[in-house]
């Protein structure tokens, strides 16, 4: 590669910022390296795949408060509803699902899933007041003995 690792990473932040690869491909011919949108294409497909494999590798930071809820989409003129689960403090983005139904759908495996990346439960959870929230907090994060650490779980909240 005759591009420096600062100006693939200058182009791969161009892109994910919303630049187009042609637009990108400009940018970076100001840094003296002529490359192609298509080289750009191609630096976004190898870099991504790799930060992939090293980001499944770590823990984020979170906090001890997690909010969770649902938005109703419509996808190719289906309803679909996205379920998401997320830190109140930094916003990241722990755990998300699609579903055909909004309230007796079990979100049980996102909850799970939530606590795998985040390698913890959260001391207190806020969500609306559906019941599925409930039933997948009480299986996921709710104390089975006095010895477990306990959460709470705030419902029925307008997020």
């Amino acid at each position: 590669m005759s591009a420096t690792p600062d100006q693939i990473t200058m182009a791969m932040n161009l892109y994910f910022n919303g630049e187009s690869s042609r637009k990108v491909a400009q940018s970076i011919a100001l840094t003296g390296i002529k490359v192609s949108y298509k080289t750009i294409q191609r630096w976004n497909k190898k870099y991504v795949s790799l930060m992939e494999k090293y980001l499944d590798k770590i823990t984020p930071l979170v906090g001890e408060q997690w909010r969770t809820d649902e938005l109703y989409l419509k996808i190719k003129g289906d309803r679909k509803y996205l379920f998401a689960m997320l830190d109140s403090e930094t916003r990241f983005w722990l755990s998300q699902m699609v579903s055909e139904h909004k309230g007796n759908d079990d979100v049980s495996p996102m909850f799970d899933n939530a606590k795998k990346r985040a390698r913890k439960i959260p001391k207190t959870l806020i969500s609306d007041g559906a019941a599925n929230f409930h039933h997948a907090w009480k299986d996921q994060y709710k104390a089975k003995n006095f010895l477990h650490k306990n959460t709470e779980h705030i419902n029925e909240v307008g997020l």
